[in-house]
């Protein structure tokens, strides 16, 4: 009885949620992904619903934590993280171009042509392979779209519940820097691993990229303020 009222003030608070601004946002934000993105589209229902259950449940989970706001940045930034580690592997030329980061030289936009050779260094590409030992490369580069698009759900969901924090800086926000910060570590780190030269001008320019993730899961009121002024000084 005691587990049925529990769960019974769940949905309560779930059905009030869902009637706020910011449910409503959320609402919308689910089907723009899972009923018009091709991608997820093709989910089954079950695992649609199993997904965005689990993303609820992370967001509803943020108030009983001990620090709200430090929780909903450390789910975003986890999401950020697991988006460019497989962005950076499916990422082709022309795709690049078509990017906010398309000046970016640290990003190829050709590490697609050697994801075979990943796969050992990829937790969901490594899964992927042992139960499918026969993929090819053109269906690993095909599986980390997918999940991109599957992370940027995350990732722009979060995005909305940053808004609710006053976390989003009109003139010069932290999400885009981020963002493209952990596509070039996430790119220089593959390079390392599978023997490619790396990009990158300065051998400690990886490391410098990587703090900006420290910048953001310690609460930082702008990271990336505080990302370009630590590095001003070091170099300074």
């Amino acid at each position: 009885m005691k587990e049925f009222l529990q769960r019974l003030r769940e949905w309560k608070a779930i059905r009030e949620w869902r009637r706020s601004s910011l449910g409503k946002m959320l609402v919308h934000h689910t089907t723009e992904y899972f009923y018009k993105n091709p991608r997820l589209a093709s989910f089954s229902e079950e695992n649609k619903n199993k997904i965005m259950g689990d993303f609820l449940q992370q967001i509803l989970s943020f108030s009983k934590t001990e620090n709200p706001f430090l929780a909903m940045r450390e789910s975003l930034a986890s999401s950020v993280i697991g988006y460019a580690r497989l962005q950076v592997l499916c990422l082709t030329e022309d795709e690049k171009r078509e990017a906010f980061y398309s000046d970016c030289s640290y990003i190829s936009g050709e590490l697609y042509k050697h994801i075979d050779k990943a796969v050992a260094h990829v937790e969901e590409l490594r899964e992927l392979k042992w139960k499918h030992p026969d993929c090819s490369k053109e269906d690993l580069v095909s599986f980390c779209n997918t999940r991109c698009v599957l992370h940027l759900y995350y990732v722009n969901g979060f995005n909305y519940v940053r808004g609710e924090f006053d976390d989003i800086d009109k003139e010069k926000d932290w999400l885009r820097p981020f963002i493209k910060s952990m596509l070039i570590w996430e790119e220089d780190q593959i390079r390392e691993k599978i023997g490619l030269p790396s990009l990158l001008p300065d051998k400690l320019d990886g490391l410098k990229h990587s703090t900006f993730f420290n910048m953001v899961v310690n609460g930082h009121s702008n990271p990336y303020y505080e990302w370009e002024k630590h590095w001003s000084e070091e170099t300074a």
